[in-house]
């Protein structure tokens, strides 16, 4: 929604585009707990279509050598985003955008997803810092 005096989104816009941030990011801290106590095996193919040979092959001898404890530890980042967006937004955003740049790394396919997410992000993100230099 937009007022017709600055044609910027209102306030509704901009804590509705927040908590769809925090929800998505408080959701997949739970997903990913579930999948590495339950089924840690699934990550095995997330790698293949990655833009990059480094990308497969690190995502092969580093994340599914001990699947497990780096999907635990990917819930806690996500987890720890959410909480960033709560109580430094600002933060929190860079560490979303950082988030969806590092996943496009992943393959074409990835980026369907990641580059309306930052379509939301980065706008909400330069909110927050014009937000904050008024005050």
């Amino acid at each position: 929604m937009t007022t017709t005096d600055t044609q910027m989104p209102s306030a509704t816009v901009w804590r509705a585009t927040l908590w769809g941030f925090v929800a998505l990011f408080g959701s997949g801290a739970g997903v990913h707990t579930f999948l590495a106590l339950t089924t840690p095996r699934s990550y095995e193919g997330f790698a293949d279509a990655a833009l990059f040979d480094w990308t497969r092959d690190a995502w092969q001898s580093v994340f599914m050598a001990h699947p497990t404890l780096w999907a635990l530890l990917l819930a806690t980042g996500e987890l720890t985003i959410a909480v960033l967006l709560v109580k430094l937004r600002l933060l929190g955003y860079l560490a979303v955008v950082l988030f969806h740049l590092a996943l496009m790394l992943f393959g074409w396919g990835f980026w369907l997803w990641c580059v309306p997410a930052l379509a939301f992000a980065l706008p909400a993100a330069r909110h927050t810092f014009q937000a904050r230099r008024r005050i």
